[in-house]
């Protein structure tokens, strides 16, 4: 947590001027990337339901435009290689790469087993109101003082469309192929609607339902949760 809250300082250094173009307001034109030296900052807050203890969850994470195509983040960075042009129908591709989860290995005494991994993530733009969002990534999860590490697939599915006026409701399904775990495939699905209050405000809520089984693939039940429910801001300057 301290290296993340270290990391956020410094991208906030970076991205003390202000950018001279933010991303787009609608959610469904906005490109995966973030505009050049533009700084988004997100904030959530969480309720989650395991089979153990349910509790609350804060989560924050940041990302920064060194280009209009390359986005770095809190333990992660994205590379935007086929672009749309300036917020224009079709398709956007891009490659992502870093921390992609973390769970804690049941019984080893607070061992962290991190998920490392690299994607490719697109997006097709139908109309301003309409986008299909698609992806596939490798996941390498490191099981400290062992040998017994793990990997998996996973592919997802999303949709976004604008119901309302800076109103958009999105949802997303992924397959997870888990290798080296006693469960085979565990079956991941969200929804979420975003309110664009500005063009550097976002507030939304969101719903998750996981087939993941923590404590029966070796993990402690508090690692990942079954369900969620909870409400995010986003602030971009």
């Amino acid at each position: 947590m301290l290296n993340k809250f270290s990391l956020l300082i410094a991208l906030a250094c970076i991205g003390a001027s202000q950018a001279s173009e933010l991303s787009d307001r609608n959610v469904v034109t906005r490109s995966l990337t973030v505009q050049d030296s533009e700084l988004q900052v997100v904030g959530a807050l969480g309720y989650g339901k395991n089979g153990g203890e349910d509790g609350i969850e804060v989560g924050l994470d940041a990302r920064y435009g060194l280009s209009d195509d390359w986005t770095i983040g809190l333990g992660h960075t994205r590379y935007r290689f086929l672009d749309r042009g300036e917020n224009d129908l079709g398709l956007e591709l891009t490659l992502g790469a870093g921390l992609k989860g973390m769970y804690e290995k049941l019984g080893q005494g607070n061992v962290d087993v991190l998920g490392y991994g690299a994607d490719i993530m697109g997006k097709y733009v139908y109309s301003q109101d309409t986008a299909l969002l698609f992806g596939a990534q490798y996941v390498f999860w490191n099981v400290q003082h062992t040998d017994k590490n793990a990997d998996e697939y996973r592919f997802n599915l999303g949709v976004q469309h604008q119901v309302l006026e800076d109103v958009v409701v999105s949802a997303d399904y992924t397959l997870r192929s888990l290798n080296d775990m006693t469960q085979s495939t565990a079956h991941e699905a969200s929804v979420s609607m975003n309110y664009a209050l500005s063009r550097s405000l976002d507030a939304g809520v969101y719903l998750k339902y996981s087939s993941f089984n923590p404590q029966e693939n070796g993990f402690t039940a508090d690692s990942a949760n079954k369900q969620e429910v909870g409400a995010y801001v986003s602030y971009r300057f």
